[in-house]
């Protein structure tokens, strides 16, 4: 039966790319697991040389994913990978038919040394439970799409149910500067390794307003930091029970030895984890390629457009969008740029978009020239926006050619237009573009 649910998912992958619909990076995965429910397993089972890496978080997972992917393949490693973001059981399904060679198709062998499937919070558990993999990054949990995951002390409990299933050959690479996620490492029986970033670069000293986990995972008290990175991730510690970070943390990357490719200090989170999930697999040599990685669709992406550059920056909840700010506020050198701030709420954004009230806007408004507001959500944008007194920079579009279009105008050739969009308006906007959808 998996034979034929590949050949037609196949089908639907070339016919999907032939007409412009899309990549093909979800439907045959969706199909698939409704004819056979256990379709991922099944084939998984028929790969055991096979080694399976699970990358998990709120913000990250596809920066990290690209980047192990291309570190992998540099060291002469076969990887792949649900590299287009689709990152619910159904884009794994998908990867798999994707990745099935036709001269492998009654054997169901994928010919790879490496698999590495991207998983979104609330699909974690259950990719967990199809998959033991041999390791698991887990990046970081901030709030995110509240309507369709819940509070992040819920995502949090379910990741720790889950992870105390898996045998102990899986490795577990937790990120040593989140509290909750730091509790988790404590409570399960895998090799755990942590990783954050050096204390110099922790330069707030006040807890800030996008924070999610301020109080004790032990004892519910309120945490107390030394210094904080951004939103809860820092040098915490319990004055009640004394909980804290404690032992190794690997965030010793953090020097200029290391090329880190990407701008922000959420990126030197993103590399410091892929490397000491790497340094065991193929050594010292991962420094010497990091100047030559790429970044992945809408994450830091640059694409040329009529002579202009855009920017793209994918903004889909506080912590990540504050940080998105502070990264364009410093690579604009306090030089005025023209912005664009998408804001959507459809399915892959989550419907409640009460959240942009915790993000600090004042960084990125000191510097704009203009700011062009659209999306499905653009009066709720411009009502907040308000409130930063910033009114004569504000332009409103309902249609987002057209506000792409109005901002490429009034951009001189050869100068730099940053979009901070939300995830289904990043793909509009890349679409338009581009010419082409890329799920």
């Amino acid at each position: 039966m998996n034979l034929y649910i590949i050949l037609l998912g196949k089908l639907i992958i070339k016919v999907s790319r032939l007409f412009n619909l899309g990549s093909g990076s979800t439907w045959p995965g969706h199909i698939a697991l409704k004819i056979n429910s256990k379709f991922i397993e099944q084939v998984i089972k028929k790969n055991k040389n096979l080694k399976i890496i699970v990358i998990a978080g709120t913000n990250g997972k596809t920066t990290s994913t690209a980047l192990i992917k291309f570190l992998l393949t540099k060291s002469g490693k076969k990887v792949f990978t649900n590299s287009e973001g689709a990152n619910l059981l159904n884009g794994v399904a998908s990867t798999i038919i994707r990745n099935v060679g036709i001269k492998n198709l009654c054997s169901l062998q994928l010919n790879f040394d490496f698999a590495i499937f991207e998983s979104d919070e609330l699909n974690l558990p259950l990719l967990l439970n199809k998959i033991n993999p041999d390791k698991i990054l887990i990046l970081n949990l901030f709030r995110d799409q509240l309507d369709r995951y819940g509070e992040v002390n819920t995502i949090a409990l379910k990741w720790l149910d889950s992870l105390k299933k898996l045998t102990n050959k899986t490795e577990v690479f937790i990120n040593g500067d989140d509290p909750q996620l730091y509790y988790i490492g404590t409570k399960i029986t895998q090799k755990v390794h942590y990783f954050g970033v050096d204390k110099k670069l922790m330069k707030l000293k006040d807890i800030p307003n996008d924070v999610d986990s301020i109080y004790c995972p032990v004892c519910l008290s309120l945490l107390k930091y030394n210094r904080l990175s951004y939103a809860h991730l820092g040098d915490f510690y319990c004055p009640n029970c004394h909980f804290k970070r404690s032992g190794e943390l690997v965030s010793d990357f953090s020097n200029a030895k290391i090329s880190y490719p990407m701008n922000g200090l959420y990126n030197v989170y993103n590399t410091n984890a892929v490397l000491i999930l790497l340094k065991s697999l193929i050594g010292n040599q991962l420094n010497q390629w990091l100047a030559e990685f790429s970044p992945t669709f809408g994450r830091q992406e640059e694409i040329i457009y009529k002579g202009r550059k855009i920017f793209i920056l994918l903004s889909k909840n506080p912590a990540g969008f504050n940080q998105s700010i502070q990264t364009v506020s410093e690579m604009t050198d306090n030089k005025k740029a023209n912005f664009m701030i998408v804001l959507n709420n459809r399915i892959p954004d989550g419907l409640d978009v009460s959240w942009i009230w915790d993000v600090d806007f004042k960084p990125i408004l000191s510097v704009a020239d203009n700011v062009f507001i659209s999306g499905d959500r653009l009066y709720d944008l411009n009502l907040r926006l308000k409130y930063e007194d910033i009114k004569n920079k504000i332009q409103l579009f309902e249609n987002l050619t057209k506000a792409i279009e109005a901002i490429i105008k009034i951009t001189k050739e050869g100068e730099r237009i940053y979009i901070l969009p939300t995830y289904s308006a990043m793909l509009e906007v890349r679409k338009i573009l581009l010419g082409r959808r890329l799920l």
